[in-house]
């Protein structure tokens, strides 16, 4: 009787584990081993609270190590950890800091958050000119990620956003005009039910819009939704597209999500993703 209760244990357990534990596994143990894009999934993993635990601390301190890895990009959204005193302390001069490394690779946001800290003495002295310099380097750039968030509402401290639910609805309001980058961060906002009740399947929708945009961030979002079954179906060949095209937008990244899922896929199933993706590329990618 004993071991026979033994082994409905073992299968209740078995049941009750999510598919995608192995995958949550290999990203934490590559994240451990200093892989880097490893680091910045599990950073937003924590950020986002897609299948841990929402935390901010621990999403810095990954983002930290992304960045003392050498990854430049990621410092934009650590500095903007920084710059709201989210999961470490409010610094405004160390948010500038990080943004100068992020600006390095013409990172859009981390170049109007710099032009940000000259206008007002953020973190930076305040300096007309040199604000003036770096809103005209940022209005050069092109591309999904150039729409900055929030920018418009910082310059002026009458209608800057203060509280969760006026972030949720700046990011909204934005979304509503179209705004690619809004559109990844109302699902980000649903995902983490950061000033609006928390709603996967919702977070799914506006990922979705987001990776439609080409949007690098939002590819790799809406891959992780369906990676993880996250108010929808595990669905491995729709996330493998999505990181295929998330390659395909940014081919110096190491692959590390599409990695992980492609080993719990058939060739059959890796070469429908592939198609798939390759479909939408030729379809949406403009050179």
């Amino acid at each position: 009787m004993k071991r026979i209760l033994t082994g409905l244990i073992l299968l209740f357990i078995a049941l009750a584990t999510p598919s995608w534990a192995d995958d949550l596994g290999d990203i934490i143990a590559a994240a451990k081993d200093n892989n880097v894009q490893a680091q910045i999934a599990l950073g937003a993993m924590y950020e986002h609270g897609m299948g841990v635990a929402l935390n901010d601390r621990l999403s810095a301190y990954w983002w930290q190590r992304a960045v003392d890895n050498g990854h430049t990009g990621i410092a934009k959204a650590l500095g903007s950890m920084y710059f709201s005193g989210r999961g470490v302390p409010h610094d405004y001069a160390k948010a500038m800091e990080l943004y100068m490394i992020a600006a390095e690779d013409d990172h859009p946001h981390a170049i109007k958050y710099i032009a940000l800290g000259y206008q007002r003495g953020l973190g930076l002295p305040q300096d007309d000119a040199k604000a003036a310099e770096w809103k005209a380097r940022g209005e050069k750039l092109l591309g999904p990620d150039a729409a900055v968030v929030f920018i418009d509402s910082y310059q002026s401290e009458e209608t800057e956003p203060q509280t969760e639910i006026e972030i949720f609805e700046e990011f909204k309001r934005q979304a509503d005009k179209e705004n690619p980058r809004a559109f990844y961060y109302v699902s980000v906002a649903y995902t983490s039910g950061t000033g609006v009740e928390r709603n996967y399947v919702e977070g799914e929708k506006w990922a979705r819009k987001a990776a439609e945009t080409g949007l690098s961030s939002g590819t790799r979002h809406l891959g992780l939704y369906h990676q993880l079954g996250q108010g929808v179906p595990v669905n491995r060949v729709e996330a493998q597209k999505w990181y295929y095209v998330a390659e395909g937008l940014e081919p110096k990244e190491e692959p590390l999500l599409s990695v992980i899922n492609g080993k719990k896929m058939t060739e059959a199933e890796l070469a429908d993703a592939r198609a798939q993706a390759d479909a939408w590329l030729a379809a949406n990618l403009t050179q």
